[in-house]
């Protein structure tokens, strides 16, 4: 089936549509399709101005759980599923969660979606013609937005560091054929990456690295706490800390 139409968000008011119910799959695509930013915005994240980009929405996996009916593993479940088929990207930390719907634009502009259908075959011929010229490039980035979500490349560098990198990066062109990576005569992702961490401009890469080192301070203590309170010597102190104050008291 083709074809498509347009669906406002006001159907989200709709009294009749809007009773409680526990959503289908379907329904919460749809939903997430509708709250997503249909323009670049910004947002205040506890004390932090942050940029909101189209087709992008922050939230938390609570309010979803409230919005869906649904418990945490199925919505944990649904959003694995939706990113691991290229329909979202997503980032959790613990302030938020952030989800951008992939190929937004294809959703909510007619004159795209028409101009996409009808360019389909010159395009795919061009890419068969361009393979040969491009074929280390597509290995090597093989779409350089999916960055983000690589875990590797996000305990090694942090979201911040990699989200400044894809922004530069995926950068359009004036005539809007192609973004900044594509015009690179050869682009490697490791390479790459290891070079914009080495110049961080914006600190990020040392802000993580810091960060990475804090929350491995805190676990060394949190260990080691819970081992000294194990440790019957341990026991044996503060057990006599305890019964000194006592005798102090009476």
């Amino acid at each position: 089936m083709e074809g498509w139409i347009s669906l406002h968000r006001k159907i989200l008011e709709n009294p009749i549509l809007n009773r409680s119910r526990v959503y289908s799959n379907f329904e919460a695509w749809i939903w997430l399709l509708l709250k997503a930013n249909h323009q670049d915005n910004k947002f205040m994240l506890g004390s932090d101005l942050v940029k909101v980009e189209k087709g992008s929405m922050v939230t938390s996996q609570k309010k979803l759980c409230k919005q869906f009916r649904w418990g945490n593993s199925k919505l944990r479940n649904f959003l694995k599923v939706l990113q691991k088929d290229e329909m979202i990207l997503l980032e959790t930390n613990t302030q938020a969660t952030w989800i951008t719907i992939c190929n937004y634009d294809t959703y909510q502009d007619i004159q795209t979606a028409n101009k996409s259908k009808t360019n389909r075959k010159q395009i795919a011929n061009k890419l068969r013609t361009n393979t040969n010229n491009n074929v280390n490039n597509d290995n090597n980035v093989n779409n350089v937005n999916k960055i983000i979500t690589n875990k590797d490349y996000l305990d090694k560098y942090g979201y911040s560091m990699l989200k400044a990198f894809v922004d530069y990066w995926t950068e359009q062109s004036t005539n809007g054929k192609k973004q900044r990576w594509q015009k690179e005569k050869a682009f490697d992702v490791n390479r790459r990456l290891v070079k914009w961490s080495k110049n961080d401009f914006d600190g990020y890469y040392k802000q993580h690295k810091q960060d990475l080192i804090n929350k491995e301070q805190d676990e060394y203590l949190k260990e080691a706490s819970k081992n000294a309170y194990k440790n019957p010597e341990y026991q044996r102190k503060e057990i006599g800390k305890i019964l000194s104050g006592i005798g102090k008291k009476v």
